[in-house]
């Protein structure tokens, strides 16, 4: 296991960097993506708005992949699936915001959720107190939500041709990484799933 995956801090800002680059790229937020180096600079703010539009809004030559679990995931429900969401968010008294709208089963909500239980996971780890509820948390996460959605995002996303496609292999990839840490460590702690 290497650091990044080993450490709950570095997760955690690895999903806000993937919800970063999944949200709405406007000038601000280009900004942001290559002052972080999330982004290439030569990659102009309008180039990556336009392969944002043709990935997920109106396609380009390929049909425009959602962002949201429940179109992605239809034999489930996507009420189902919203309700499962919710009672993450509740349970852990996150509140989604007001000003953005964004519904439960959106890729940057569900991203920020994890990056949050990361972050709670290291605080309890620095203050001494019990992490395992956030490591728990994040499995059963990943397990009901992104890992069993993300696969399909991601091959989607390569048929688009866009830059959005290499973002996706990022993401996958970071999603395995943490799957594969949380396994770990519960086999090593002797939970079972």
């Amino acid at each position: 296991m290497n650091a990044q995956t080993n450490d709950a801090g570095v997760l955690a800002g690895a999903y806000l960097a993937m919800a970063q680059v999944f949200s709405y790229p406007n000038r601000e937020a280009w900004q942001r993506l290559c002052e972080r180096g999330l982004v290439d600079a030569a990659l102009s703010q309008d180039v990556l708005e336009s392969e944002y539009l043709a990935a997920f809004e109106v396609g380009g030559n390929a049909a425009p992949v959602p962002l949201f679990e429940g179109m992605h995931r239809k034999d489930l429900g996507r009420d189902g699936i919203l309700e499962d969401l919710l009672r993450f968010y509740e349970f852990f008294d996150v509140k989604l915001s007001e000003t953005d709208r964004e519904y439960p089963d959106h890729l940057v909500t569900e991203l920020e959720f994890l990056a949050w239980l990361c972050l709670r996971e290291q605080a309890a780890e620095r203050e001494g107190r019990d992490a395992e509820p956030f490591r728990r948390a994040a499995r059963d996460f990943l397990d009901r939500h992104l890992a069993a959605w993300v696969p399909a995002l991601r091959r989607r996303l390569d048929a688009t041709d866009t830059t959005y496609a290499r973002y996706g292999s990022a993401l996958g990839e970071l999603v395995e990484a943490h799957r594969g840490r949380l396994g770990e460590h519960f086999q090593e702690s002797g939970e079972t799933q």
